[in-house]
């Protein structure tokens, strides 16, 4: 009895500690910006790269969603360039 007790502390264990690493390893999503031409380009790391002033008019960044091709608002703002 012990030892199925034992066994089973392990596998939580395991399967907690699994949990933690596949849930801390999503990336966060690249993120673009509008040019003037309409073209869009990457936009680097927020709050190093850029920072989105608020602007309750524009859109500060955008996603890329590949199942559409199209390019969604991401982060209501105006950006400002930092680097």
């Amino acid at each position: 009895m012990k030892k199925m007790r034992t066994l089973l502390m392990a596998a939580a264990i395991t399967l907690g500690i699994g949990g933690a690493v596949a849930a801390s390893s999503q990336s966060a999503p690249t993120l673009y910006y509008k040019a003037s031409g309409g073209n869009f380009y990457p936009a680097g790391v927020e709050n190093y790269d850029f920072i989105c002033a608020w602007d309750h008019s524009s859109t500060c960044t955008y996603t890329y969603n590949p199942s559409t091709g199209a390019y969604k608002e991401y982060k209501p703002g105006k950006i400002l360039w930092l680097r």
